[in-house]
């Protein structure tokens, strides 16, 4: 059975993982902990909790458990003071505060799912999360970041990132990207997703001592604000950026361009199809169509920007199964 570590969560990493189901996979997600976006942000904000929305969602796509459970643990209030909240937000919220910490929380989380696989926050403590631009500017925490509008400008486009405080990984964290077959980074936000978790101390040490493939699944889109104008090397480029000693063997490049009705709405919004390129050096490059045919529809209660369109979870699970 092969080791799966996924570094991102969120809805790329749910989407991987609803297509890893059907293989025999051993599968890990390492968390961020920079998240202060949304129903997440107000939890952490008013009750001081790990961020829990990634969790949420990737723990729902570990879980074996009833249908009807997952569907509470994605509920979102739409009146009231708990309006916009997810019931598995204030859950794992709640398990936190009895439990004594997240990593209990998720696993009290994990049985009432009937989880399968593990989901690991990448440190035990939220943190928070800086992007400094080219200009010299910083935009604190990754709301702020998440929201950004596009940007063309090349002194408003971000130089670096920060993390702080400067918390150790989860132990369990770097055991699993140690004892990993392959890595995947993404799908999803390559700034606010992906990244915070190579900016935590030990996560980038861990992968230059792991043998297994270090693998990029590059955005079916760019970010306003974030990736604007990125084409797939782009993504490579700047992942290698943050990675240590060994880099990227692998890029898993979407080639379908989306329907035009879905590129206008993106196109509203300050974004554009990310430009497959076909070769580069030392990184093996997959193309495939890789666009699913469902089109994502959020809830009018959830504030938060989001994606339309979503990587076919089927054919990216076997992708990254046959490497």
């Amino acid at each position: 059975m092969k080791n799966i570590v996924i570094v991102g969560g969120g809805t790329g990493a749910f989407t991987l993982l609803t297509g890893l189901r059907n293989f025999s996979t051993n599968n890990t997600v390492i968390v961020s902990s920079a998240d202060d976006g949304g129903s997440t942000g107000k939890l952490r904000k008013e009750l001081g909790v790990f961020p829990p929305g990634d969790l949420r969602q990737c723990l729902v796509g570990l879980s074996y458990a009833d249908g009807y459970l997952k569907q509470l643990f994605n509920y979102r209030f739409e009146k009231g003071g708990l309006a916009g909240h997810t019931a598995g937000n204030i859950i794992l919220a709640a398990l936190e505060k009895t439990t004594g910490g997240v990593e209990s929380a998720v696993s009290m989380a994990g049985k009432l799912l009937n989880v399968r696989g593990q989901v690991l926050p990448v440190t035990l403590e939220p943190t928070l999360f800086t992007a400094i631009l080219n200009n010299g500017k910083k935009i604190i925490g990754e709301h702020n970041i998440d929201e950004r509008r596009s940007v063309r400008n090349e002194a408003f486009k971000i130089k670096t990132l920060q993390l702080s405080p400067n918390s150790p990984a989860n132990p369990k964290a770097i055991l699993a990207l140690k004892t990993a077959d392959i890595i995947v980074f993404g799908p999803g936000d390559l700034y606010t997703s992906i990244l915070p978790n190579l900016l935590v101390k030990g996560i980038k040490e861990a992968v230059d001592v792991s043998k297994a493939k270090r693998v990029l699944v590059t955005g079916l889109m760019t970010k306003p604000g974030q990736t604007d104008g990125f084409d797939s090397a782009e993504f490579v480029k700047v992942v290698n950026k943050y990675l240590g000693n060994k880099k990227l063997d692998t890029v898993i490049v979407n080639a379908q361009k989306p329907a035009k009705g879905s590129l206008v709405k993106y196109k509203q919004a300050g974004a554009e199809f990310v430009r497959p390129v076909k070769s580069l050096s030392g990184v093996k490059v997959i193309l495939a169509d890789l666009v699913s045919d469902m089109v994502y529809k959020k809830s009018k209660f959830d504030k938060l920007q989001r994606s339309l369109l979503r990587h076919n979870s089927d054919r990216l699970a076997q992708i990254i199964y046959e490497l």
